[in-house]
């Protein structure tokens, strides 16, 4: 029962980075899996933090994946753009448990439609 290693960081990247192909090599991962771990760790909540702000992030790097190290950098330009403490979203990143442990809604852009109300267009004469 005690045998299991304690998570870090890279070792949460690599099976992000996996997530849904088992095939990848886990050495770099893309915007999609990296807002889905972030999804699950609960820092996107698309109030201080949504997918729009980690896409122009991303886009500095004019790459589709990044490694390990740039996904650090990554992070760091979002911690200080949004104002987090960067010790502690790591932390979070570390121990949000493997993917899909935890069931992780990724919205698309019709379900923001679904709460939509239109104003009354009766006009008071």
């Amino acid at each position: 029962m005690g045998d299991e290693e304690p998570a870090t960081l890279d070792g949460q990247f690599v099976e992000f980075a996996k997530l849904l192909d088992n095939k990848r090599s886990g050495t770099t991962i893309s915007l999609y899996r990296s807002d889905y771990w972030m999804r699950q760790a609960k820092i996107i909540d698309d109030r201080k933090i949504t997918m729009t702000d980690t896409g122009i992030l991303f886009n500095k790097f004019s790459k589709s994946e990044l490694t390990f190290e740039e996904w650090l950098e990554f992070l760091t330009d979002l911690c200080e753009l949004k104002e987090l403490d960067e010790e502690l979203i790591k932390e979070t990143l570390t121990n949000c448990g493997l993917p899909g442990q935890t069931p992780v809604l990724v919205p698309h852009y019709r379900d923001f439609f679904l709460t939509y109300k239109p104003k009354d267009k009766t006009m008071p004469l």
